[in-house]
């Protein structure tokens, strides 16, 4: 009177076993890939030369070597959202830059070894330094 179930029935089922457990990673690696996508602000800022500033030029010194920067913000290409002000830098140009060129009043634009960027002293050491016109 009892009836042993057909092995068909065991067929069925593992097969729906196994397309739900291809479809279930097929998911996880979709969300997974789309996660790691996303741009890590730790592995931008570990690179050297991303972050471009501008600035006005208020004064440059021979001796240091160093050209004092008003108005210092991000360069459009390296925010998002609205300027910010923030405030006077020091900036220490490369070795190629000559220091005559950056006439008070001059508005400038620099890219910045994120490794020499110290927020603290509001003091950096440009890779590249551009003046703009």
């Amino acid at each position: 009177m009892n009836k042993k179930p057909d092995a068909m029935v065991y067929a069925i089922a593992l097969g729906a076993l196994i397309i739900m457990g291809v479809v279930t990673t097929a998911i996880i690696n979709v969300v997974k890939n789309n996660q790691s996508s996303a741009t890590d602000i730790r592995a931008k800022a570990g690179v050297v030369n991303t972050l471009k500033l501008t600035g006005t030029v208020d004064s440059t010194d021979d001796i240091s070597g160093t050209i004092t920067v008003l108005n210092v913000q991000f360069a459009d290409e390296s925010r998002s959202g609205k300027p910010v002000n923030y405030g006077t830098w020091s900036v220490t140009p490369p070795q190629t830059f000559s220091l005559s060129t950056a006439l008070p009043g001059t508005r400038i634009s620099f890219t910045v070894n994120s490794d020499s960027f110290n927020v603290a002293s509001k003091q950096v050491v440009a890779a590249q330094v551009t003046i703009l016109q």
